[in-house]
């Protein structure tokens, strides 16, 4: 029995020494320059004309309120982005999902890695009319990469070719 006691006793020390070991190392990392892709800046639903487009999103904005950390060997770069969604036509529903990626840059212009990403807001109504208006959507998109040589983001919307030839 006081085998096991002493066995119960000492169960808690050889758990924290583990955590001790796994600790992580964090350090801040400088923040790469944030540019909105001229090419895929508009975001259009998934319409055949211009007639039948039901809403129209564009980049507004971005911050990074959070410092950029470097963890080991991993760079987290927490990116806030601000899209206006404005209805064309009447929606179905409020609710929407915008398709976006992050290109990641060297001092080269050179694709280090390329990261998918869906932002998902609403499309406030207007009460008296009951009609979609212009909206704000925002999110954080958090990005890790082992690409430490980064130094520019490119953000923009991810546009099949039918999407491209109506918007030019």
């Amino acid at each position: 029995m006081k085998q096991l006691f002493i066995f119960i006793l000492f169960l808690p020390l050889l758990g924290c020494g583990n955590i001790i070991k796994n600790k992580q190392t964090s350090a801040d990392f400088n923040c790469p320059r944030v540019f909105f892709s001229s090419d895929d800046r508009v975001y259009i639903d998934n319409s055949i004309s211009f007639d039948d487009i039901a809403i129209k999103a564009e980049f507004n904005n971005y911050a990074i309120n959070k410092k950029c950390q470097q963890q080991d060997n991993l760079a987290l770069i927490p990116l806030d982005i601000l899209i206006v969604a404005n209805p064309i036509s009447n929606l179905e529903e409020s609710f929407i999902s915008l398709p976006v990626y992050i290109a990641l840059l060297d001092n080269n212009d050179e694709v280090l890695e390329t990261q998918y990403f869906s932002v998902s807001g609403l499309v406030n109504k207007n009460t008296e009319t009951n009609k979609f208006i212009e909206s704000d959507v925002t999110d954080r998109l958090q990005i890790i990469t082992q690409e430490l040589e980064t130094t520019q983001l490119v953000i923009g919307f991810m546009l099949d070719n039918g999407k491209k030839d109506l918007l030019d």
